[in-house]
């Protein structure tokens, strides 16, 4: 199979797996507080964030491998290639090991850690023992799906991902109806990633029968590695840590129930940023194929042309939610849960920063990206500050808050340093025929509907009503889009891809 063959089956592979994570993590959430209940829940959450942050001790790993991995594969250098695999299994068994440790030892002082009501720490206690196992497996292997991508199998890696997303969705479902305690539930769908090994070392086996799974550390290997991790590693590290310390943080300065509310928001959000990404990859060419040609023009299309279509698809998905947020809200957990509608409101708008996602493709493609560490390190140290001394008093809203002012300061570095000194883009040009156009359609349209359509028409059915309103805001967003923003090149930009989607259709 070509190499380009590989990478479109990767695109839509990896596409489609995104779409149904996205789905099960959306259509879980509800059923699983309904029958737990809402504190019972906030456990998982917090046993999921603890091992989520505990992934840091992948040191960079994980994307440094992949890039050796191809490079010595694009060499034939399959010597090396084996070498580091090993060295890969070693490290990450040793990482294993000490990430059950800490899991276990969490699980002493977990009733001191974190707010607990009475019987929550015997369960939360069960909680971390089955992460400590799940973990050593899982970080043992990780190594696997790292060479499979050197050898640009994403697509079959994403392929043989569903099957473990299979096995949840019927977990779930035997969960519910065969009474499962919270504690099977987890175990069960806990393993359940693991019964892509089998296949895993079958695609290895034949794609690099040269490797050996005997784990062995090579210091020489090792040593050639670790620069290139220590600096993947410090890139992410405190971006990382405010992504996903905030549901850590609302375990031990607010309450289980806190938790839950974060997962109910986060999985509402998760939905938005998918859909608001997902033509990026339709939209923009290859950012890392401009720089490295040096096209100025193509860069400035990128940036400014780039930047406006991500703009309208982002505040589209993120105001057309905030137009139908409460009856969202309704539908997914309950009326009960209405009190978190102005706090997704504010998450809403604070990820309109996300705009920026076709010039960072040019920063990570080629620009010097150490200003963009130092402040994300500012930014994620005061968010995490803020979201710490303010969930006592604002519950879930304490972390949004820190998020909010993260983003916020990010995009002023942005505009006000990086983009105009570094990279010589006009910010004044950006802000004004690039974001504001489609902010500003966004703006009006979710107003028209949330303070004219909802007294104009009232439907006693919550489902009805949730579709007229989603309808009412998208007809009155293309038609403002399309009469007020679009320019003759953008229209005819528009009309070749549909003619493009319509011809492979």
């Amino acid at each position: 199979m070509g190499s380009s063959k590989k990478i479109a089956q990767g695109v839509f592979w990896t596409t489609f797996f995104n779409i149904v994570n996205g789905v099960y993590g959306f259509i879980s959430v509800p059923i699983l507080i309904t029958y737990f209940g809402k504190s019972d829940y906030g456990l998982i959450g917090i046993a999921i964030s603890i091992n989520v942050y505990l992934r840091l001790m992948d040191l960079g790993f994980n994307s440094t491998n992949v890039r050796f991995f191809s490079n010595w594969l694009a060499k034939k250098d399959f010597s090396n290639v084996n070498r580091l695999f090993q060295t890969s299994l070693a490290f990450y068994g040793t990482i294993g090991l000490l990430n059950g440790a800490i899991l276990l030892i969490i699980s002493c002082f977990s009733d001191q850690v974190f707010n607990l009501a009475d019987g929550q720490d015997a369960i939360l206690k069960h909680l971390l023992y089955i992460l400590a196992i799940s973990a050593i497996i899982s970080w043992f292997t990780s190594c696997f799906d790292q060479l499979i991508k050197a050898h640009e199998y994403v697509g079959w890696l994403q392929k043989i991902s569903l099957l473990p997303k299979l096995c949840q969705l019927i977990i779930l479902g035997i969960t519910v109806w065969g009474r499962l305690s919270i504690e099977q539930y987890y175990a069960l769908t806990a393993f359940s990633m693991f019964v892509i090994i089998p296949f895993a070392i079958y695609k290895i086996r034949k794609i690099a029968p040269y490797v050996s799974f005997m784990p062995h550390i090579d210091s020489k290997i090792f040593k050639s590695i670790l620069p290139y991790c220590l600096n993947i590693f410090s890139f992410s590290l405190f971006q990382f840590s405010l992504y996903n310390l905030r549901p850590v943080f609302l375990g031990i300065q607010g309450t289980v129930e806190s938790v839950a509310d974060f997962r109910i928001l986060n999985g509402i959000i998760s939905i938005v940023l998918m859909l608001g990404g997902a033509f990026t990859g339709v939209i923009l060419p290859s950012a890392s194929k401009v720089v490295a040609l040096g096209d100025k023009t193509a860069q400035d299309r990128i940036a400014y042309d780039g930047t406006k279509y991500i703009s309208i698809i982002l505040c589209f998905c993120s105001f057309g939610m905030m137009s139908v947020s409460k009856e969202m809200l309704q539908l997914y957990v309950g009326p009960e849960y209405l009190y978190l509608d102005g706090w997704m409101i504010i998450w809403l708008l604070a990820i309109l920063p996300s705009h920026n996602q076709a010039l960072s493709s040019l920063i990570l493609s080629g620009s010097d990206i150490r200003p963009i560490t130092y402040s994300t390190a500012v930014a994620s140290v005061i968010g995490l500050l803020l979201c710490w001394f303010l969930i006592p008093f604002f519950g879930v809203g304490g972390t949004v808050i820190g998020y909010a002012v993260y983003n916020i300061i990010q995009i002023l570095f942005y505009y006000l340093y990086y983009w105009p000194k570094k990279m010589n883009i006009n910010t004044g040009r950006l802000f004004k025929s690039s974001f504001c156009p489609g902010l500003i359609v966004g703006i009006i349209a979710m107003l028209l509907v949330r303070n004219v359509f909802r007294h104009i028409i009232d439907f006693s059915n919550v489902l009805i009503f949730f579709f007229c309103e989603g309808a009412f805001f998208t007809l009155l967003y293309i038609i403002m889009i399309y009469a007020f923003v679009l320019n003759a090149k953008d229209k005819r930009f528009f009309f070749q891809l549909v003619k493009k989607h319509s011809e492979k259709n």
